[in-house]
């Protein structure tokens, strides 16, 4: 008579998996991965050493001109001594508060967008948003506040590129979604000019429309007409954001179910309620990733601006490394600073894109 004797308990495999286990599973589980593992670590064993060596025990740190480069390591002295004009540009050093301010201005916005009583929170924040280009304009300018005048050609290095990418992801944000209404129009006309606008902006280089906002563009105006050049390219930077994002924006409005725009016109909303309350922050949770890689898009294609001559941190680090009193050459070092700014800031528009997700998400299975 055959007796049923169970099997022995087993616990998971994520249980009794140690590290040596997973190692081997993962990094020797064949010929192959053991010969590819292998050359990994003996090229970060060849190079790693000598990267530390350089960027940190033998680099010179202290000093403010190139000869207090004396060690062979990286020369930081060269970023800590050009790191206003690297940052700031030419703006005036003793009006560089104003900047200070704006940082903590749009710093505030930010924090506030999360942190306001939910009944106000999206009123207060919408409306924080669309001030703060304006707002900066006037402070960073002055005029407007009876404060010295600033040209905006002395403004300049990574503040720039950070203001410009905000002013114009701000402005374009609502243009855009706007132009993918439009396109999803059942009228014809609506429809062909938003359709001619979006393909324009998305298939014209971004390099072609910075020259024909700087260069061709005056050329339309009345004579003795003066548009500032850096309002023309902020102008650019709208419309090219409007483009890509309306796109964005068509994808949303096409995930959301049908049902929702059902439900949302048997309960009596008006076109706008349905749109504004129903359909629109469905479409921004689902559009998050693909709006994030849209603002990393922009904020990176605004060093592009060096082409036409305006002073953000790639064309004042160009100029730095230009200069005779630098002449040993430290394109490594400063083109390392702009990479680390740069990835910094795109990791942190990262991090806020998925707290927005988080707050936006409606899902509450475990």
């Amino acid at each position: 008579m055959n007796t049923f004797k169970p099997a022995p308990d087993r616990a998971p495999p994520s249980q009794t998996v140690g590290p040596i286990a997973w190692v081997r599973d993962n990094l020797f589980s064949s010929i192959g991965n053991a010969v590819l593992t292998i050359a990994v670590i003996a090229l970060l064993v060849i190079n790693i050493p000598p990267l530390i060596s350089w960027a940190f025990l033998d680099a010179n740190w202290t000093g403010t001109t190139e000869a207090d480069c004396v060690k062979e390591g990286a020369c930081w002295v060269f970023v800590s001594a050009w790191s206003n004009q690297f940052l700031y540009g030419s703006y005036p050093e003793a009006e560089l508060y104003r900047i200070h301010l704006m940082l903590l201005v749009l710093l505030g916005v930010i924090v506030s967008s999360f942190t306001l009583p939910k009944t106000i929170r999206m009123k207060a924040s919408i409306t924080m948003w669309l001030a703060l280009p304006v707002v900066g304009i006037a402070v960073l300018d002055g005029r407007m506040l009876g404060l010295p005048v600033v040209s905006t050609d002395l403004w300049g290095g990574f503040t720039l590129n950070i203001f410009m990418a905000a002013a114009s992801i701000i402005v374009a944000f609502p243009f855009s979604f706007l132009w993918a209404l439009g396109r999803r129009s059942d009228m014809p006309f609506i429809r062909t000019v938003s359709t001619i606008f979006i393909e324009f902006f998305r298939g014209v280089p971004v390099l072609s429309l910075f020259f024909m906002g700087s260069v061709m563009l005056p050329l339309f105006f009345e004579q003795g007409t003066n548009v500032d050049k850096l309002i023309r390219v902020w102008l650019v930077l709208i419309f090219f954001m409007s483009g890509y994002m309306a796109e964005v924006f068509r994808g949303g409005f096409q995930a959301v179910p049908s049902g929702q725009y059902e439900a949302a016109d048997s309960i009596g909303l008006s076109f706008w309620q349905k749109t504004l309350l129903i359909i629109l922050p469905q479409v921004i949770k689902v559009s998050m990733p693909n709006i994030l890689a849209t603002f990393v898009m922009l904020f990176k294609n605004t060093t592009f601006l060096l082409i036409i001559g305006i002073p953000e941190v790639v064309q004042t680090l160009q100029t730095a490394l230009a200069n005779s009193f630098w002449l040993g050459g430290h394109a490594l070092e400063g083109y390392l600073f702009v990479f680390l700014v740069f990835w910094a800031s795109c990791f942190g528009m990262s991090v806020l894109a998925r707290r927005i997700e988080q707050q936006m998400n409606t899902d509450k299975r475990a």
